[in-house]
């Protein structure tokens, strides 16, 4: 999964850890970077997300630190992707595409069951999770289309 830096060259998908006002370590951020001009950037479909975790957090948080996979769906796919073995960038690319429909999947089967079973605190987990998952694959197909250039 990549696309391309100001400086045209490829951005890579790594996870990173982020310092949120010096007292709160943020681990596990999927983030896109550029080894030429050392920039990187968090997925752009993510931001909202690690806003609301934040956030949550109050205007004067004290120390912690905590995984953005343990509160977001896409984050931790790519955690255990990443975790699970060392891909290729295209092989990399073709795993998270899978996983993440997979995961899909997975979440609207449950939902289904949550729905059946009138569930509604469930139901709303499982519109989180589906919609951290789904505003992915747009971004997919932009990366898929740079790519092919």
């Amino acid at each position: 999964m990549s696309m391309k830096c100001n400086c045209e060259q490829h951005l890579n998908l790594e996870l990173r850890t982020v310092m949120y006002t010096r007292s709160v370590m943020i681990r596990h951020v999927p983030v896109l970077v550029c080894d030429h001009c050392l920039t990187y950037e968090l997925i752009p479909s993510m931001r909202p997300d690690l806003k609301k975790c934040v956030d949550l957090l109050g205007p004067d948080p004290s120390n912690t630190s905590f995984s953005l996979a343990d509160y977001h769906e896409l984050a931790n796919l790519i955690y255990e992707v990443m975790t699970e073995a060392d891909y290729s960038e295209d092989g990399l690319k073709r795993k998270l595409e899978y996983e993440i429909q997979e995961r899909i999947n997975l979440l609207l089967d449950l939902y289904k069951m949550a729905d059946r079973m009138h569930d509604i605190a469930w139901v709303g987990e499982l519109r989180n999770r589906l919609s951290q998952l789904s505003v992915i694959l747009p971004e997919m197909n932009v990366f898929q289309q740079m790519n092919e250039k």
